[in-house]
């Protein structure tokens, strides 16, 4: 109503202004000596300084009365009730703890491939079968090889029969090189003669050297073809005394023309298995060897494995700030398969009867990590400053102070010191009623 008479006031006002201007006009043109508006004239800066502080006063007016009505609005905010949900200040045993994922991993894995080069006639295995030590996994053809065994076989008989008549010719040769040498000591025969029965006797000993050498070069080619023919039998095989191991993948098929390093088969050892995960720098140097682990994965809910950390990385990843830690698991029942994706929960301290809170009633408030508490005379809550301790289980230890009842677990985000609350719950039932 004010401000409704003030601005019919201004516009009263501004009419005026603009008949004096209008009249001022005018006397430049028809009325020079007129006295009356000689008065006007006199007047009219008295008239203009006026307007101005009315149009000052009326900004001022309007503007405090607009700050008072959101003033008036913000009161009615604050004084709204929040719905929040709350929780109990528990007493109870908490484990600090971490969880991690990761992958699962074959404890050894290695690839079956051929020495030698050849085509698969026969692959004995396929996927998860079960191999032992010695197992026949695959056979290479080995037609050619064995003709080229009883080339190699004859060679060797050649070679043999070559050497014992050298052997016997080099035996005569040593039987006359001493009767010579016998003949000559008692000058019944000229040194002539002793030369030439030293030089037969050299070269005599020169063709048994070359034919041992061609024997045991001959020895050394069936051995060859003997050692590719065994390697076209192709056999499970690994240094450690586990009983059996598993084929996990199939790249070739029979009839494939194979080359050396040609991939076959892969066969994993899963008696044991490992989680491998990823440690960030700050739980780094909390993780131990031999440290208990107890592992969690999707494809056994209601199942939980046992396990310890094998291996720690020496360093981190520069670009992850994160290094891997290996975890053991026996898997004498081969639930747990390669690839499968598991949880790990690591145990670092375990504290009796403390104090604390659900993790998610923490909030900071103006820089300060704390808690709302409940009131429930006054239907409001307080913010506490809290000093954390250990976290596990969804819960946080409050080392200090002392609390006890209820705090806000989720609504935080609306409160302050003081605010009003009704519990959700609270409020259903309200509404029902």
């Amino acid at each position: 109503m004010y401000l409704f008479l003030i601005r019919r006031f201004f516009l009263t006002f501004m009419g005026l202004y603009i008949s004096l201007a209008e009249s001022v006009i005018l006397g430049y043109h028809v009325g020079e000596g007129n006295p009356h508006m000689e008065n006007l004239m006199k007047h009219k800066w008295i008239l203009i300084i006026l307007i101005i502080a009315i149009v000052v006063i009326i900004w001022r007016f309007t503007l405090n009365k607009e700050s008072d009505d959101a003033i008036v609005r913000g009161t009615g905010r604050l004084m709204q009730a929040i719905p929040v949900e709350v929780s109990p200040v528990k007493i109870m045993d908490l484990t600090d703890s971490i969880s991690l994922s990761g992958n699962i991993e074959a404890r050894s894995s290695y690839i079956v491939a051929p020495k030698t080069s050849g085509q698969l006639v026969k692959l004995h295995v396929n996927i998860g079968q079960v191999v032992r030590k010695g197992d026949l996994i695959a056979e290479l053809d080995d037609r050619l090889l064995l003709q080229e065994l009883q080339k190699a076989s004859a060679a060797v008989e050649m070679a043999r029969a070559s050497s014992a008549q050298s052997a016997v010719a080099l035996e005569f040769a040593t039987t006359e090189l001493e009767r010579k040498r016998e003949l000559h000591t008692r000058a019944f025969i000229s040194q002539s003669e002793f030369d030439t029965a030293y030089n037969q006797f050299t070269s005599a000993k020169a063709q048994d050297n070359i034919a041992k050498a061609s024997l045991n070069s001959a020895i050394a080619t069936m051995n060859s073809v003997e050692l590719q023919i065994a390697f076209s039998k192709i056999r499970a095989e690994w240094n450690d005394n586990s009983e059996y191991r598993v084929i996990g993948e199939r790249f070739a098929e029979e009839g494939t023309q194979l080359n050396p390093g040609s991939p076959i088969v892969s066969i994993m050892d899963i008696s044991s298995v490992i989680v491998a995960v990823d440690v960030i720098e700050r739980d780094y140097g909390r993780i131990k060897l031999g440290q208990e682990a107890v592992v969690r994965s999707d494809s056994y809910p209601d199942q939980v494995f046992s396990g310890k950390v094998l291996r720690i990385a020496p360093m981190l990843q520069q670009s992850t700030r994160q290094a891997r830690v290996e975890i053991g698991i026996p898997n004498p029942k081969g639930l747990l398969k390669p690839g499968m994706y598991a949880r790990v929960a690591l145990s670092f301290d375990t504290r009796k009867n403390v104090t604390a809170v659900e993790e998610r009633a923490i909030v900071k408030l103006r820089g300060k990590e704390g808690v709302y508490l409940v009131d429930r005379d006054q239907s409001n809550v307080a913010f506490i400053e809290i000093e954390r301790g250990i976290s596990g289980d969804d819960h946080v230890e409050i080392i200090s102070p002392a609390l006890s009842g209820e705090v806000v677990s989720l609504g935080q985000d609306m409160l302050d010191d003081g605010r009003k609350i009704i519990v959700a719950g609270e409020a259903k039932q309200r509404g029902s009623k």
